[in-house]
């Protein structure tokens, strides 16, 4: 592929979206022809970026679905759940192909948008046609997909870390308990003094515990792999790291295997993915490995004492998590190398 594609990032001021215009500034198949945010409208992107940015030329503005619509031919959307979909349907009905970050077409059950995110959902026409954009998971849906839904944080990172498990039935689905550490940046760029300096430093804490946004995004995912519904328990907690993510995922065996056995099933599973690192029996997951990176360690470990898997992954919740991941199903959208950018 030659030609530049035009790329649009909306709402790019927030975390998520400077991660993206750091990695599509330096993508050779993007040209980047619009970026915008209510609050930086008028400042130029190297202003906020740095040097990076010097090149492109580019100042933040404040558009309209209306005004955005032909200023590119792909559009990133790093916006608030509900924004989104104010920009996503019009987009779409003009052709566009839309890459969301929000959690506007995660899900495809309106009802439980209503019952998560409090509020009814804001365009249930366009779920049937979402793809998630797991690329793992979904590559061959993504390659057609006008809407890609991308995955958020905490689901990437515990839907891959079971995936191989639950397509090969190793473990009993009413069983598994997922706890997950994030870094402060997963919480977005918002002035709340929960996540001011001096609240998060040598501190960790849970939070909406029993009922995250995510988790029926997560349970959706694992059902379509197992093949019947599954529930979790899933504890999110802050951590003392602006960006990084940890899950420890526990579950019940449904027969006795050995470390060797689950060990190559991962690898095996995992071994065309460029992005998905399956660690030996001599290494646990760690986020400084994977930090700046679209990477994810997976590690696993059969406890006989308990009857047990325990499952490890790391990342960085901007990128796996988050703006990494959308490129790289962008990427296979386009029909580029995977790894391209990233």
């Amino acid at each position: 592929m030659s030609d530049l594609l035009k790329v649009a990032v909306i709402g790019a001021s927030g975390y998520t979206g400077e991660e993206l215009l750091r990695v599509l500034l330096q993508h050779p198949h993007v040209s980047l022809t619009a970026i915008t945010s209510r609050q930086l409208a008028g400042q130029s992107l190297s202003k906020v970026l740095g040097p990076l940015a010097d090149s492109a030329n580019l100042a933040f503005e404040n558009l309209s679905p209306e005004e955005v619509i032909t200023r590119a031919e792909v559009f990133f959307l790093a916006l608030p759940h509900g924004v989104a979909a104010e920009y996503a349907v019009p987009l779409i009905k003009a052709g566009k192909t839309v890459l969301d970050l929000s959690a506007d077409f995660r899900l495809k059950n309106p009802v439980k948008y209503l019952e998560y995110y409090y509020a009814e959902h804001p365009a249930p026409e366009l779920l049937a046609q979402a793809v998630y954009g797991s690329p793992e998971l979904y590559r061959a849906s993504l390659v057609e997909a006008q809407l890609i839904a991308c995955p958020g944080c905490y689901p990437t990172s515990t839907i891959l870390g079971l995936a191989p498990a639950l397509k090969h039935g190793l473990v009993k689905l009413n069983t598994i308990i997922v706890n997950s550490l994030s870094g402060v940046s997963g919480a977005g760029k918002k002035a709340d003094a929960l996540y001011s300096f001096c609240e998060r430093d040598e501190n960790v804490m849970p939070y909406s515990v029993p009922r995250h946004r995510h988790i029926p995004e997560i349970e959706q995912e694992l059902s379509l792999l197992a093949g019947e519904a599954v529930t979790i328990s899933f504890t999110p907690h802050l951590v003392p790291l602006i960006r990084g993510m940890l899950t420890t995922t526990v579950a019940e065996m449904t027969k006795p295997l050995t470390n060797d056995q689950v060990q190559k099933l991962y690898e095996d599973f995992y071994q065309h993915e460029h992005f998905v690192k399956v660690l030996g029996q001599d290494l646990l997951p760690e986020t400084k490995r994977v930090m700046r990176t679209n990477y994810i360690e997976v590690s696993v470990r059969c406890d006989a004492r308990t009857g047990r898997i325990f499952f490890f992954t790391a990342q960085d919740n901007l990128g796996k998590g988050a703006a990494t991941q959308a490129v790289q199903a962008f990427n296979v959208r386009f029909g580029l190398k995977e790894s391209t950018g990233l």
